[in-house]
C-alpha cells in the first residue's frame, strides 16, 4: 500500500475538476484549483434559503457558472467526478452551520430514470458527504413512484408542483424507517429551482413522523439582482 501510494504521488497528475486541467499539488480543496476555487459562486451568508415551505433549507451554492455547468455535466454528461469536488464543498457548509443530523437521504431518481442514467447525482453527493460527515446515506426508505418529466419541461410554478404531487412513497417495509421516526434527516438534492420536488419529498418523510432539512448543492433564490441582471431579465 505505502508503494503504491509513492508511485501515485510520482507519477499521478491531479486535474481540476472545474477545468480539466492539470494543477500541481497540493490542491486548496480537493479537485479543485485555486484559480478555479476563487470562481465558485459561494452563497456565504445566504446559505440558509427563504422559501415557501416550513422546512429549514440549505445551500452552498448559487445556480450559475462554473457550478450550473458542473451540475449539469455530473447529471446529463456523466461527469461523475465532479460529485468528488462538490460534495466537500457541501459538507464545509453543514459543519460552519452546525447541522445535526441521523442520515443522509438524497432526492431519489425514479427507476426507469436511473436505469437511462446508470446513477443518482444526488446519491453520489450524499455518498462523498457522508464519507466527510460520518454520517450514513439511507436510500431505498424514499421511493419515487411516478416518473414526472423533467423540471425544466414545465412552463410554470404551478405545473411543476402539479406535475410532482404524489411522485414519493415511504418503504415501510424497511427496519431503518421505525429507527429514524423522531428523528432528522438532511434531504439533498442537486439543484432547487421552485423547490416543487424537494418539498414533495419532504412531505412524505414527514407523513411518516421523520424530522427533515433540506439541502441543495445550488440554487438562485435570495440571489442578489444587479442592474445589468434586471436589464437581461427585461
Amino acid at each position: 500500500m505505502l508503494a503504491r501510494d509513492g508511485f501515485e504521488q510520482i507519477y499521478y497528475v491531479p486535474y481540476c475538476a472545474v477545468c480539466d486541467q492539470p494543477i500541481q499539488p497540493p490542491l486548496p480543496s480537493p479537485f479543485v484549483c485555486s484559480n478555479c476555487l476563487s470562481k465558485l459562486p459561494f452563497r456565504m451568508d445566504k446559505e440558509k434559503v427563504s422559501w415557501e415551505e416550513d422546512v429549514p433549507l440549505y445551500a452552498t451554492f448559487f445556480y450559475r457558472e462554473p457550478m450550473s455547468n458542473m451540475l449539469i455535466s455530473m447529471k446529463f454528461s456523466g461527469r461523475t467526478d465532479r460529485a468528488r469536488a462538490i460534495g466537500p464543498l457541501l459538507a464545509m457548509t453543514v459543519c460552519r452551520r452546525h447541522l445535526s443530523f441521523d442520515a443522509v437521504i438524497p432526492v431519489p431518481l425514479h427507476k426507469k430514470r436511473l436505469a437511462d442514467r446508470g446513477y443518482n447525482q444526488a446519491t453520489l453527493l450524499a455518498q462523498i458527504m457522508s464519507d466527510k460527515l460520518s454520517i450514513p446515506v439511507v436510500e431505498d426508505l424514499l421511493i419515487r413512484t411516478v416518473d414526472t418529466s423533467r423540471q425544466s419541461e414545465a412552463h410554470s410554478a404551478v405545473e411543476r408542483y402539479q406535475h410532482l404531487r404524489g411522485a414519493f412513497e415511504i418503504n415501510e417495509s424497511l427496519p431503518v424507517l421505525e429507527t429514524l421516526a423522531g428523528r432528522t434527516v438532511l434531504l439533498l438534492d442537486d439543484v432547487l429551482t421552485t423547490g416543487a420536488t424537494l418539498a414533495e419529498a419532504a412531505k412524505s418523510l414527514r407523513a411518516a413522523e421523520i424530522k427533515v432539512i433540506c439541502f441543495v448543492a445550488a440554487t438562485n433564490k435570495d440571489r442578489y439582482s444587479a442592474y445589468g441582471d434586471v436589464l437581461e431579465s427585461w
